[in-house]
């Protein structure tokens, strides 16, 4: 997968995902999982940013598993 970091744009961003789903290369719906799944790398990426990242990671681990 290409990085923009490296110069080069995401195979997959917004708009490469729309040509895929108007080629009828992929379905909406796989569409939407694409989309939804970068939005959480991202939301994971900046939340464990910064100088307390081991402190949140640590403490999430830290946390009892919830029972049904």
């Amino acid at each position: 997968m290409e990085r923009e970091e490296d110069g080069l744009e995401e195979v997959y961003d917004d708009e490469a995902r729309e040509d895929l789903v108007e080629n009828d290369e992929i379905s909406p719906e796989e569409e939407g999982f694409m989309a939804g799944y970068e939005e959480h790398k991202e939301k994971a990426k900046k939340e464990l940013e910064g100088d307390d990242a081991y402190e949140k990671a640590f403490d999430s681990a830290e946390k009892p598993k919830k029972r049904r």
